[in-house]
Formats: structure tokens, C-alpha cells, sequence
């Protein structure tokens, strides 16, 4: 089974480690990072199957996107879906594996796993064809799905339409097969927005796809939600006042004398419901009080609730006025509390100069429409950014930053930096990517460490991670260069702010029949 992976390994004896290359995170390097096909050898060790009396010549390096420098994970990570990586992946002994090849191993079984339902796709479309085009024998196929794979209703209606998109998006059934992608971000790229059309969003698709692989499904969505409210704003305002008229709160009952409540509501709604459970679970919390967060949170949202009942109802006429707290907005509404929202929003979008979506900090892109309803009751601070769409930069030579620095550096990254994480900047600590020096800092002739370009923001979880010295950080350029304890790499670099235009594009109201916005 290891006849072709021992030959390679003796062919690299006494060379010392593979040589690498560390790829930018989000290139398209499928051509050149890594073979994409089942035979990923080198090409000596395919030249001396082919002659086995020629003297074999030095192996060709194995390169890896993430830095690795362990042969057996640069092998794995090479290895595309199909019937090589099986073999290599079923024949091996997890015990006998480094720390970072049994994490591409593990990469590998997912790609697998891709591999596998794109070949189940392709054989639900054969059987779509063989059924005909009609909707009655789609629903027919889903039912025998349902009933061969003991799947509900739900799961066989997503396992056959997931089917039917892929047949329209060729490269995502490609990816998925070939383990670029996994099924539930193949399901996301494949889910045009209404308004867009097809062949825009195959466009979107083809500059998503060479990303995708290490981004999350969360990342995708919010791409293509921003594509889709930039493209057609007016189809983008239907669909939120028809979302808006669906929503609605139900209780699901669970086992063990437990429910669950959701509450379907539009984005800042649901944002300012969760601020105040955030503040009234801080101001729940006492000397003695063994709750977590969580548990606050739940108890004080039960109390809020049942109070207001036993309360009665409040006058129709009673308005509360909020205050503009820092970073929040100042709304009266009926029975609102004191709540912060936090918008990032192009300076053209707020006069009305273009409808480019904002971005609403924990919930993603909204509609310029909602972003200046919102504005309209806001306290603005300017955030300003310089031709390539990066801010400003700002320092000072003391430890904590102040608060035009934090504001910057939270509005600048949005959320928490560590690879893949969603948690909003508003609730994370500002961390130095090169640890502060004290000693240093009291040094007049050096330059400041607390800067923009040294902090980013860090939830608590990963703040301490960084800290415990298993994860390291450094600035690459305008991006992060994170490391893992196994040698992996990953590239983080935070997206241009709404309103920041690339080098070279026009200015807002260049449009000579757009008619002037007052």
C-alpha cells in the first residue's frame, strides 16, 4: 500500500526536510501550491515506475500553504480527493503522526467527505434527468431519497436541491469534488440572492471560490449579501419588508422539563435585545454569584419579560429618550432602553452619493436604506482612511490606548482576528501583536508600541491564547501572519471599511446622469 509513498521518502534520504513555501492566505495557488489531481507524486518518482533501471533524480519539493516544514503533512495536504488520499489516509497509524500531519489528516478525511457528496450529487442528477424536469419528479426523487436514507423531509429536499444547484454551478461541484470546499460552503456559494442574476453570481462564485477554502461559511454569506444589496437595492428593501411582516417569536419545548425561545427580528433589533441582556447580565452579577454569563443572561431575560407583565402594560404615550452613549445611537422609541448599536458606514452612503451596504457589528451587511435610518438617530464619528482603504494611523507611547486608538482599531478589523472567529470588536480586549516593552517604553528615543498598526482585537478566549505562548501573531504588511502549535499558518487580513475606495477608482457622483442627492 506504502510501496509508491516509501520510494518517494527514499528518494529524499539524507536531503533533510522538504523545502516550503508559505502562500498568501486567499491566493489561487491550486496550479503551482498543490497538485490537483489524484496523482499528486513528483515527477521522479513517476519517472522511475515508468523506467526502473533509470537512477532516480532528486525529488521535487513539496510546497505547502500553511508553512509546513513535516514531510508526511506536506505529503497529505498535496493529496487531492480521490482514491490516493483513501488509500493513504485508511493506512495510517494516528499514533505514529506528528501533531500537524494528523491535522491534515483530519483535512484530508473532510476532503473526502466533499469528495463523497459530490459523487452522490452526480449520481442524483442522472437520476433527476432520468425522472424528468418536471417539479412533481424532483419531489418524486426527493421522497426516494427520503425513504433509502431514513432522511426527514428536510434533509432530503437540502441533499437533492443541493444536486440541482451544483449541476448549474460546474466549478463549485468541481471544488467540492476535488476538496477545495466543503458541502455546507457549496450549498452557501451556490445560493443566488434574489435580484442577482445568474450569470453575476457565477462571476461572484469564480472570485469567492480561490478563498473559500479557508474561509468560513459565515464569511461567504456576508460576501454575497453584500454583493446582492449593492447590485439591486430595491430588491434588497422588498425582500427586508417582506422578512420584516414574517417576524415572529415561538417556544419549542425539549426534553428534561426545558424550551427554547427564538425570536425572528430584523438584524439591529436583535442586536440592541442582545446589548441589554449583555448589560443587565453584568449588573446582575454580585459578590457570591456562581452564574456564568450564560445563565445571567437567560435569568434576566425571563425577570425582564415576567416583570413587564405583572407590571402591566406601559402607557402608549410613554417614550424613553436614550442618550447617545459612546460609539451608540440615541433613538426614542416606545419601551427602549438605553441600548449601543455599532455601524460602520461610507461617508457617500450616509449624503446618499451610492447605496453600498454598511456593516452592522454581530449581524453582518444591511441595506443603505437601514444604515441611514439608523444614522439618523446615531452620534457619528469620523473614521478616516487613506488611499488603499486602511485608516489612519494613530499612536501613543502608553500601555492602554485611548479612545479615538481603541475606536480606531475596533472599527478597522470589526470583529476578533484570530482565524475564523465572529465575535464583534465591541466586546473584545485590544491586544499588542509584538508584546509591549516597559523598559522600552520609557526609552524617549524609541518609537511608540502602542500604535495601530501593534494592536488588534481579541476576544478573551484567544486573548489568553496568545497569551499561554501557543498561538504567536505578527504583522505581515497590513495583514496578521498567525501561528499555530503545529506549524500551520494562516493569513488574516481585515477588509477595506464601507466607503473606502481602491487606488484608481472614481470619486462618489461621478455618474453624469445621476441627478445630485439635495
Amino acid at each position: 500500500m506504502f510501496e509508491e509513498l516509501e520510494e518517494w521518502l527514499a528518494g529524499n534520504a539524507g536531503a533533510g526536510r522538504a523545502a516550503t513555501a508559505t502562500v498568501p492566505h486567499g491566493s489561487d495557488t491550486r496550479a503551482s501550491a498543490s497538485p490537483t489531481s489524484d496523482d499528486a507524486r513528483p515527477a521522479d518518482a513517476r519517472a522511475s515506475h515508468s523506467d526502473p533501471g533509470a537512477s532516480p533524480a532528486p525529488a521535487a519539493p513539496l510546497f505547502s500553504r500553511f508553512g509546513l516544514t513535516d514531510e508526511a503533512a506536506c505529503r497529505l495536504e498535496s493529496l487531492r480527493g480521490g482514491d490516493r488520499l483513501a488509500e493513504e489516509l485508511f493506512g495510517l497509524e494516528p499514533a505514529e503522526l506528528s501533531d500537524a500531519a494528523l491535522l491534515e489528516a483530519v483535512a484530508g478525511f473532510e476532503r473526502l467527505t466533499s469528495a463523497a457528496v459530490a459523487g452522490r450529487s452526480r449520481c442524483l442528477s442522472e437520476l433527476l434527468a432520468r425522472r424528468g424536469t418536471s417539479s412533481r419528479a424532483a419531489d418524486g426523487v426527493v421522497d426516494e431519497v427520503r425513504a433509502r436514507l431514513g432522511q426527514t423531509g428536510v434533509a432530503a429536499q437540502a441533499t437533492v436541491g443541493l444536486a440541482i444547484q451544483l449541476e448549474a454551478y460546474p466549478e463549485v461541484a468541481d471544488a467540492l469534488a476535488a476538496g477545495e470546499v466543503d458541502a455546507r460552503k457549496a450549498a452557501v456559494l451556490v445560493d443566488r440572492q434574489s435580484g442577482v442574476s445568474e450569470s453575476d453570481h457565477r462571476a461572484l462564485t469564480k472570485e469567492l471560490l480561490p478563498q473559500a477554502s479557508t474561509r468560513t461559511t459565515t464569511w461567504l454569506r456576508d460576501r454575497i449579501r453584500s454583493h446582492a444589496l449593492a447590485t439591486d437595492p430595491e430588491a434588497g428593501r422588498l425582500r427586508r419588508e417582506q422578512e420584516h411582516s414574517r417576524r415572529c417569536v415561538s417556544v419549542e419545548a425539549l426534553p428534561d422539563a426545558m424550551a427554547r425561545v427564538s425570536a425572528y427580528l430584523r438584524g439591529d433589533d436583535a442586536q440592541r435585545v442582545k446589548a441589554s441582556l449583555d448589560s443587565l447580565a453584568d449588573a446582575a452579577r454580585t459578590d457570591g454569584d456562581d452564574r456564568n454569563v450564560d445563565q445571567r443572561r437567560a435569568d434576566v431575560f425571563v425577570d425582564v419579560l415576567t416583570g413587564a407583565v405583572a407590571a402591566g402594560p406601559a402607557e402608549p404615550a410613554a417614550r424613553i429618550k436614550e442618550e447617545p452613549a459612546s460609539g451608540g445611537l440615541a433613538t426614542e422609541r416606545p419601551g427602549r432602553s438605553r441600548t449601543q448599536l455599532h455601524v460602520t458606514v461610507g461617508a457617500g452612503t450616509l449624503l446618499g452619493l451610492d447605496e453600498e451596504p454598511a456593516v452592522l457589528a454581530g449581524h453582518g451587511p444591511i441595506p443603505a436604506e437601514l444604515a441611514r435610518e439608523l444614522a439618523a438617530d446615531a452620534t457619528w464619528r469620523g473614521l478616516f482612511t487613506d488611499a488603499a482603504g486602511q485608516f489612519a494611523a494613530l499612536g501613543t507611547r502608553a500601555y492602554r490606548p485611548g479612545v479615538v486608538l481603541e475606536r480606531t482599531v475596533k472599527a478597522r478589523h470589526v470583529r476578533c482576528t484570530f482565524p475564523g472567529c465572529r465575535q464583534p470588536a465591541r466586546y473584545t480586549d485590544l491586544d499588542h501583536i509584538t508584546a509591549y516593552d516597559h523598559a522600552r517604553a520609557r526609552d524617549e528615543r524609541t518609537a511608540p508600541q502602542t500604535t495601530e498598526a501593534n494592536l488588534h482585537p481579541l476576544c478573551r478566549r484567544h486573548h489568553n491564547l496568545k497569551t499561554s505562548g501557543r498561538w504567536a501573531a505578527r504583522r505581515e504588511g497590513g495583514a496578521l501572519r498567525w501561528r499555530a502549535p503545529t506549524g500551520h499558518t494562516y493569513r488574516y487580513e481585515p477588509q477595506p471599511p464601507p466607503g473606502a475606495r481602491p487606488p484608481g477608482s472614481p470619486p462618489h457622483g461621478d455618474d453624469p446622469g445621476r441627478p445630485p442627492p439635495f
